[in-house]
Formats: C-alpha cells, sequence, structure tokens
C-alpha cells in the first residue's frame, strides 16, 4: 500500500431522501491529477465537499496509505465555481488570506513573487475583484490557491465561465504551477476537452446518483501526443463511447461540452 496514496472506498451522500453519490471509489496517487467528468448536477461538487471536509454524513471511508483523511491535518486549497474572492479586499489581499486564516502556513516572498508572475498578476494587486475580466478573477483565485501551499488542491468547474482563449490560457498556466509545486489535485468539469487537456487521470461519472463509469488513465497527458489533433479526438471519442456504455447511458451526448 502506497503511504501517500489518497483512496476513496465506496463513498455515498444522500440528501435526505435523495441519493447523490453512489458507492464512489478510487485512488490517486500524490502529486497526480484527476478530473472528475460528469454531466451538471450529477453530484460532482458533492464529491470535492465530502474531500474538503465540508460535508461530514457520508457513508464509506476516506484514507491516506492506512490513516483517515481528516485526521492528517492537511491543507487543502479549494477553488469553486464562484471562485470565493472577497469584493471588499484587493488583489493582493485575497491572495494572501489563506495565510491570515491559518498562521501555519508560512510562504517566502520569492515564492509569492513566482505565483504573482505565472499567473500575470504583478500588475494587478491594487484593483479590486470587481475591477478584473473573468479571466483574471480566476487567475486570482488560483493564486490564493496555490500559495497556501496545499497538500490537496480542489477545483470545481474552474474554467467552466471563461471564453475559450481566456479558458486555454488560464488552463496552461494551471499547469505550469501544478508542474513545479505537484500538489494532489482533483478537478471537475463536464467538458472532455478538458478532461483530456487536464486530467492525468479520468473518472467518469453517471447522472446523478453519481456512479463511477469508468477510472481512466490519460495516455497522451503532458505528452507530444496531447498536440496531435487526432490522437486527442481519439481517446476523447473513446471516452464518450465509454460513457454511453453506461448503466444509464440513455444520457445525451449533449450536456457533455466538447
Amino acid at each position: 500500500m502506497d503511504s501517500d496514496k489518497l483512496s476513496l472506498h465506496n463513498i455515498s451522500v444522500d440528501y435526505g431522501t435523495t441519493p447523490v453519490l453512489k458507492d464512489i471509489s478510487f485512488s490517486l496517487k500524490k502529486g497526480r491529477i484527476l478530473a472528475v467528468v460528469g454531466p451538471s448536477g450529477c453530484g460532482k461538487s458533492t464529491l470535492l465537499n465530502v474531500l474538503s471536509g465540508v460535508i461530514k454524513n457520508y457513508k464509506g471511508e476516506i484514507v491516506i496509505g492506512s490513516n483517515t483523511l481528516h485526521s492528517q491535518g492537511l491543507v487543502y486549497g479549494y477553488v469553486p465555481q464562484n471562485l470565493g474572492l472577497l469584493p471588499w479586499k484587493r488583489v493582493k489581499e485575497n491572495i494572501l488570506l489563506p495565510t491570515k486564516i491559518n498562521k501555519d502556513i508560512k510562504v517566502e516572498k520569492e515564492e509569492i513573487d513566482d505565483v504573482l508572475s505565472k499567473l500575470e498578476l504583478v500588475d494587478l494587486l491594487d484593483r479590486y475583484p470587481l475591477q478584473l475580466s473573468g479571466g483574471q478573477q480566476q487567475r486570482v483565485a488560483l493564486a490564493r490557491a496555490f500559495i497556501s501551499h496545499p497538500d490537496i488542491l480542489l477545483m470545481d468547474e474552474p474554467f467552466a465561465a471563461l471564453d475559450t482563449l481566456t479558458a486555454n490560457t488560464s488552463r496552461e498556466l494551471f499547469l505550469n504551477l501544478w508542474r513545479k509545486y505537484l500538489p494532489t489535485t482533483i478537478f471537475t468539469t463536464h467538458n472532455l476537452s478538458e478532461a483530456v487537456k487536464l486530467g492525468e487521470h479520468i473518472l467518469l461519472l453517471d447522472k446523478q446518483p453519481a456512479k463511477v463509469l469508468r477510472y481512466v488513465d490519460n495516455p497522451i497527458f503532458d505528452s507530444d501526443e496531447q498536440q496531435d489533433e487526432n490522437a486527442f479526438a481519439e481517446f476523447k471519442k473513446e471516452l464518450m463511447g465509454w460513457i454511453h456504455e453506461g448503466d444509464n447511458a440513455k444520457t445525451e451526448t449533449n450536456i457533455y461540452k466538447e
């Protein structure tokens, strides 16, 4: 057993009498990226809330190695769909917020400068969130997550609200930071192209209640093949095929973005 492997065993969540997650199980090695793919409303955000500790009333077990996840004092970075920026605080204050909340987080100035530079935020530090574009706000949220030195980084459809060009730029900036700091990362999306671009591993979920359709290693992640349009399209087609082979494969293709 890997002492630092994150493992979920039969995680189930009900909201009242409504089942949302059903027997979710998977493992992820430290420092890797998992894309959780599923239609809107299937329970992806619920899964992140279980992992972050926001939802405590669930069935099943989450461990790292042989120890329960939430007994280990890990640092979490979380980028919610609404980004969670405080509109009355300037960009720099928003980014440094984790260090104010958790005094145990110590970040060297050089590291902060590196994150700000990679995310192209140096000239925006004195602005307020409402003075920023959507892409700039998204990069502020990423910066805040990375400077907290997260052991586990959770992102809930982080690029969904951006236009195509801005989203592509933000994804590349994220990957640059991930390659340097290697937080164990789980992000949700209903965009198959995004999953292929960013997911080293891909977890396919069915519609609510979310069940695991398949856990897939991405054969073209961070490789030259990822730039090959044919290889990219072929793997995405394979993912869609697996989605349609699921128990509830009546899901229409248009609930997933291309």
